[in-house]
């Protein structure tokens, strides 16, 4: 049973995350899980495009991490409001059971590193058997294999799994939203379960933002009531009878959806407290708000002096997003791009959960 891993941070795979996916050195202790929700990497004419195991084997393999998880989710929805190319993938491979290994199988040159996650069809198609039939598609391929749950059919689903995961497998338990409060009546029955399993390495994942949370709603320098972190705490890990955590790397769990307006605003995660600040924009709309308003606000703030004065301390020049930060004041850096700002929050949470694993302050 893997006794390594302790954080599983994770990425919708694209351009922001895959510039941070292949920057940021995870370590022994951290895997990260690459969620894939299209086809390609981008656009391009179609006589150029690469192939699907093309582009993602070079990313897998350019991970400065241990191992590496690979779902393509079977829990994303059918809607009109998604991007054109995310439908398209969910209604060609993740609908389709077979054709959905298929694509896993095609990544499997990277099987040393790789573990793809199975999840039940359950709730998407009300079949049955349907995890037997993902891990016998996969085992021919990868040593060991992750089995994704989701507490809606968690009665259903973990028995089953719990007799087919060895212990070179991992169980990841998808709370979403969902407060991780251990004594609450739906999660009780669940936390129960997990406490009484230890055939294998277990994972909590969940979402620390509230979709909900817009950067034109935010309160300028104040505390994010709607985001809450306590699944990176000790006494949450213990009293769920996890070994491991995961959320999605200090932003909201993409949407997937088109994008819209430019809305200057920036979630700080302060590590010292385990919670959000919110900044936004003085003149909504203005992508100079940015390095005028945002950076200043956030480098003067008592969040940042308590990262800076903390043993060890969180803010360093080898933190990617808060070196940016200070370089965008400086003028030295340009910092006119949204795009730029959630890869500044990425770079600074993953450095800050590393220091917290590093220090001994996230473990086991």
């Amino acid at each position: 049973m893997d006794t390594e891993l302790l954080y599983m941070p994770t990425f919708r795979v694209r351009q922001q995350e895959n510039l941070v996916l292949k920057s940021f050195d995870f370590g022994d202790k951290i895997y990260p899980l690459l969620e894939i929700v299209k086809e390609h990497d981008r656009s391009r004419k179609e006589d150029a495009q690469k192939p699907f195991s093309e582009i993602h084997l070079e990313l897998i393999n350019s991970i400065q991490s241990s191992h590496v998880f690979v779902d393509l989710p079977v829990y994303l929805k059918q809607s009109g409001a998604v991007k054109e190319e995310v439908l398209k993938f969910v209604l060609k491979v993740l609908n389709n059971l077979e054709i959905r290994c298929d694509y896993l199988n095609q990544l499997a040159s990277a099987s040393r590193k790789m573990i793809p996650v199975i999840s039940s069809y359950l709730l998407k198609t009300g079949e049955v058997g349907t995890i037997q039939k993902q891990r016998d598609l996969l085992s021919p391929n990868f040593s060991k294999l992750a089995y994704r749950l989701f507490p809606q059919s968690f009665s259903q689903d973990f028995p089953i799994v719990c007799a087919l995961a060895t212990t070179n497998d991992y169980i990841i338990i998808d709370l979403d939203q969902i407060i991780p409060y251990h004594k609450s009546p739906p999660l009780r029955p669940i936390v129960d379960a997990l406490k009484n399993f230890d055939g294998c390495c277990k994972i909590l994942l969940r979402s620390a933002l509230n979709s909900e949370i817009q950067n034109v709603k935010l309160d300028h320098e104040q505390v994010i009531f709607d985001a809450d972190n306590s699944q990176i705490d000790s006494e949450v890990i213990s009293a769920f009878g996890v070994s491991a955590v995961g959320d999605f790397v200090g932003i909201k769990k993409d949407e997937l959806t088109a994008g819209g307006s430019i809305s200057p605003g920036f979630i700080y995660y302060d590590a010292v407290e385990n919670q959000y600040y919110g900044y936004k924009a003085a003149i909504k709309g203005n992508i100079d708000e940015f390095a005028n308003t945002i950076v200043p606000a956030v480098l003067r703030s008592q969040s940042t002096l308590r990262m800076q004065s903390a043993t060890p301390p969180f803010l360093t020049d080898d933190n990617w997003g808060y070196k940016t930060l200070g370089d965008i004041e400086r003028g030295t850096e340009n910092g006119r791009s949204q795009a730029k700002f959630k890869r500044i929050s990425m770079e600074h949470y993953l450095y800050c959960i590393k220091v917290l694993i590093d220090s001994g302050k996230l473990a086991h």
